[in-house]
């Protein structure tokens, strides 16, 4: 029987903190703070600095779970991103790279596809085809747009809700009887659109 656990979570925040008044005063978004909070349930929200970006902040959550996960060494078997940067084609491999970290396999999903839900699912289907560790990181810099001083529609509130990162480390545990794969099994084949776009596949374990 294949049984999985949360071996670890981690989370990153910007510094700095922007309530409902100062998007009004410093944005001019056409609402009052009161409005906001009711229509949203966030009174502030954390904003990305000049040199925070997508990828530095996911890696930041992972060498976090590296260390909370007690990892001996760096490597699991799938590393799945999702966020801003997430089906550009590599977000997941640079992000790795930044934190240290050697997966056997990097994929990228967009918030199209489901974000940190899809990502869950996902990494559930790699633990039962025998991938022992999965990392799970979701980033994302919504303010991005509302810094660059482009219009605000009313329709349009995900770039007032704040920028951060989080993840969790997966673990495939193997009850009595189970038989435990040598090595993580092949992912199923997938093309672009319909499945997660594959970045990266290296490093199998021997």
């Amino acid at each position: 029987m294949v049984q999985r656990r949360i071996a670890a979570v981690a989370a990153y925040l910007p510094e700095r903190v922007v309530t409902n008044q100062e998007l009004i005063t410093s944005y001019g978004l056409p609402h009052a703070a009161d409005w906001l909070h009711e229509a949203t349930g966030v009174a502030e929200r954390r904003f990305a600095g000049p040199t925070e970006t997508t990828l530095s902040m996911a890696a930041a959550v992972l060498r976090e779970l590296i260390e909370a996960g007690r990892l001996r060494e760096p490597f699991v078997d799938v590393l799945i991103m999702t966020g801003d940067d997430g089906g550009d084609g590599g977000g997941a491999a640079f992000a790795a790279c930044m934190a240290g970290l050697v997966p056997a396999l990097t994929i990228d999903l967009t918030p199209a596809q489901g974000g940190f839900a899809a990502a869950v699912e996902l990494a559930n289907r790699h633990l039962d085809r025998g991938c022992r560790r999965v990392l799970i990181v979701a980033s994302d810099v919504r303010s991005r747009r509302l810094r660059e001083g482009q219009p605000w529609g009313n329709h349009q509130i995900t770039e007032i809700l704040g920028d951060g990162a989080t993840g969790v480390l997966l673990e495939r545990i193997d009850g009595l009887g189970a038989e435990v794969p040598p090595r993580c099994a092949e992912p199923p084949s997938s093309s672009r659109g319909s499945q997660p776009f594959l970045s990266a596949a290296h490093a199998n374990r021997g």
